[in-house]
């Protein structure tokens, strides 16, 4: 197997490095063919691991394990107790974006109190994240694969960009000291997966948090308070998101009239799903798809 202990992957023509220095590699990640790509990868356990869902359902193969990124979701991956071969599935269409950070270079970049996992009592823990991508580091992002720059002002400019991405994610008020955002409890850790896919399987007709909590045997409490601290939203915040960007998919794929997709997401009233999209994107949907 090559040697993946100091850059994380071997090189890929499906992988464009966009900045890269001691302890720090951020790279792009594509596929525009019509065939899945798998890279040999390595979870290094002095490295702190993002993965950026843009587009598609990239995976990680952790032998038998498999980890699924979704779309608009951002995945962070920390295991300091070892090291960990994977390989990296692209499907066909995927975009994604990897950050990898040596803990040396964060100590370095954030104060020790801003950032939950620098503190000594946790810095051994396992901490494993999936949460829906906040709109800041959207737009970040969507802005990265169309800025036209200078090759000499490449290197400063995404340096700056990986900088606000951490910022973005760290400033997050799940990540703060009062409420570790990671679950060590395996089993419970995969029933709340469980619940996350139930959930979205079918977003027009939900199921309660009642019935949710059953579908999967843990208490509705347990539920309620573990969604909130894997996916940094509550139940049904992370429900209306995926029903936003879902909408949006939508009016980017056609030109339907709003009404349409209102009733598509199980809206009755299509002015409550107005006032919803006009709240999660900061315009009506009537405007959004004026602006195509």
């Amino acid at each position: 197997m090559p040697d993946l202990t100091e850059k994380n992957t071997v090189k890929s023509e499906n992988q464009t490095s966009l900045f890269q220095d001691e302890g720090v590699f951020f790279d792009r990640w594509e596929n525009h063919s019509d065939q899945a790509v798998s890279v040999p990868s390595f979870l290094r356990k002095d490295r702190v691991h993002f993965y950026f869902g843009l587009e598609g359902h990239p995976r990680l193969h952790f032998g038998p394990y498999i980890r699924q990124i979704d779309e608009h979701s951002v995945t962070f991956l920390y295991n300091p107790l070892q090291d960990h071969a994977y390989v990296l599935e692209l499907k066909p269409g995927v975009q994604l974006y990897t950050l990898f950070i040596s803990l040396d270079k964060l100590h370095r970049l954030f104060s020790q109190d801003e950032l939950p996992i620098l503190h000594s009592e946790q810095i051994q823990q396992k901490f494993y994240q999936d949460k829906p991508m906040s709109q800041a580091i959207l737009l970040t992002l969507s802005a990265l694969a169309r800025v036209q720059l200078n090759k000499s002002l490449e290197h400063t400019f995404y340096y700056a960009k990986l900088l606000e991405l951490v910022s973005l994610y760290f400033s997050d008020k799940e990540s703060d000291n009062s409420s570790c955002p990671f679950l060590n409890d395996v089993n419970v850790l995969k029933k709340i997966k469980d619940a996350k896919e139930i959930l979205i399987r079918d977003l027009k007709n939900p199921p309660t948090i009642e019935n949710l909590a059953q579908q999967v045997s843990i208490p509705e409490y347990q539920l309620k308070s573990g969604f909130k601290e894997i996916y940094g939203n509550t139940v049904y915040g992370y429900l209306l998101a995926r029903k936003m960007e879902q909408a949006r998919r939508l009016m980017d794929s056609s030109s339907p009239h709003v009404n349409e997709v209102a009733y598509a997401l199980g809206y009755s009233n299509p002015s409550h799903f107005i006032a919803a999209f006009k709240k999660h994107f900061g315009v009506t949907p009537k405007k959004y798809l004026m602006g195509k």
